[in-house]
């Protein structure tokens, strides 16, 4: 059962998929680390009326706990996402962030479980928009290959010898399956945190994943993991997802602008995914 909590300036996070649990129970989350010090009924900043699925609370999914660079700690209140929720709930005049999982392909098919909107490393597709309404992406995110430590690759030859994992789900399956065009058949499986199996296990060598979400990995893991380069052609972004036909899309929009403009989504970019895509070796291929 879902656990409320009745005072404000704290968060909590649940599971949508009853009867799973997240670190063993609900939890709330550390007043230190996520407190938010806007007051409810306060305007955003953006000047407009956030509606809320509940007051006062911004209600966040994402999929993947944790998610290194991204949601991490236990609960997870730091990394990427977690703090530009808690930046997105001041910015809105809101008391607090809940966190609630939900799977990776509920959320791409719109449902959101009563969230407010996604932060779960979301790239905007006209698949996905026909289900779901993108805010203006917050990171770049070209397609990075993280590979288990010690494999080598530099350029697109070498990358068609390894062996992949792909995911059903991953918008980068394509990419790798047009651009890179490997050799061997890909391991296949269902999502991130299988795919993420498959590499440490030895299974396969290499996995594409946008480069914001490999540098976290290989920041977090870097005996298991490193990052060999980025694949050219067009950059996509990162973005949070509402629900179809949310009144909230251009607020939320409005104000993720105002955090790039402000500097807020830099200063957690260097602090929380470490090197910048200057930084990664870009690997042609054609595109």
């Amino acid at each position: 059962m879902r656990r409320r909590v009745p005072f404000p300036m704290l968060s909590t996070i649940r599971s949508a998929r009853a009867p799973v649990r997240i670190a063993g129970a609900a939890v709330l989350l550390s007043a230190a680390a996520l407190a938010l010090s806007a007051c409810a009924g306060e305007p955003g900043a953006a000047g407009s009326s956030f509606e809320p699925a509940r007051p006062g609370v911004l209600t966040v999914a994402t999929a993947f706990l944790p998610a290194p660079g991204f949601w991490e700690g236990n609960p997870p209140t730091s990394g990427f996402e977690a703090r530009l929720a808690a930046a997105l709930a001041r910015h809105l005049g809101l008391q607090r962030v809940d966190v609630v999982q939900v799977p990776f392909a509920e959320i791409v098919r719109g449902k959101l479980k009563g969230a407010d909107l996604a932060l779960s490393q979301l790239t905007p597709t006209e698949e996905r928009e026909r289900l779901v309404d993108f805010t203006t992406p917050y990171v770049n995110a070209s397609p990075g290959v993280l590979a288990r430590r010690g494999v080598q690759a530099v350029d697109v030859h070498d990358l068609r010898e390894l062996k992949w994992v792909v995911s059903r789900v991953s918008t980068l399956t394509p990419i790798l399956n047009e651009r890179v065009r490997p050799d061997t058949t890909s391991v296949v499986v269902g999502d991130r945190s299988d795919a993420l199996a498959v590499l440490r296990t030895g299974r396969a060598s290499a996995l594409l994943l946008d480069l914001p979400v490999a540098l976290g990995l290989a920041r977090r893991e870097p005996a298991v993991f490193e990052v060999l380069g980025q694949l050219d052609g067009d950059h996509e972004g990162l973005a949070a997802a509402l629900p179809d036909g949310s009144p909230n899309r251009e607020i939320v929009d409005s104000a993720i602008r105002s955090l790039q403009a402000d500097g807020t989504i830099d200063r957690l970019v260097s602090r929380w995914l470490g090197d910048s895509e200057d930084n990664v070796p870009l690997i042609l291929t054609g595109a």
